[in-house]
């Protein structure tokens, strides 16, 4: 009876533990970059769709706004930088997010001109840009 008792204890206690876990991981700036990323994946599905230039705009916008937002917020993994090189660890981060937010304006111009074969450029180099970024900025992501 006792390792019965002693297993469900450690059952809840694992699941507990998942549930902190997920919490810590909606971070504002990780909502940020999941409604971005999911933006993104809609947009890669739908891009060669001409009839859905109205709602690959939309997406644009949506993420184009996200990015603006998650600018001014800090990533998780500023808490683990010396005092003395975050002012240089959240410039960088800016400086990417910047870098960012251009390909995204690049990106709207290609889809209003119907560059279908631009935009699809430009979404490799936004993936490309996630890659590094989350190398940089994101404590799991290593």
């Amino acid at each position: 009876m006792k390792l019965k008792s002693l297993l469900t204890l450690a059952a809840v206690l694992a699941v507990g533990f998942n549930v902190a876990i997920a919490a810590d991981d909606d971070t504002p700036l990780a909502k940020e970059m999941k409604t971005t990323n999911k933006s993104i994946r809609t947009l890669k599905r739908q891009l060669d769709d001409a009839s859905k230039k109205d709602d690959n705009l939309a997406l644009i916008a949506t993420a184009k706004k996200s990015v603006e937002a998650s600018m001014k917020l800090e990533p998780a993994k500023t808490k683990d930088v010396p005092a003395g090189e975050k002012a240089a660890y959240l410039d960088k981060y800016k400086a990417e997010m910047k870098d960012v937010a251009k390909a995204f304006d690049d990106l709207e111009t290609a889809v209003k001109d119907g560059k279908t074969d631009d935009a699809k450029k430009i979404l490799e180099k936004l993936a490309d840009q996630k890659e590094k970024g989350h190398k940089d900025f994101n404590p799991d992501d290593k």
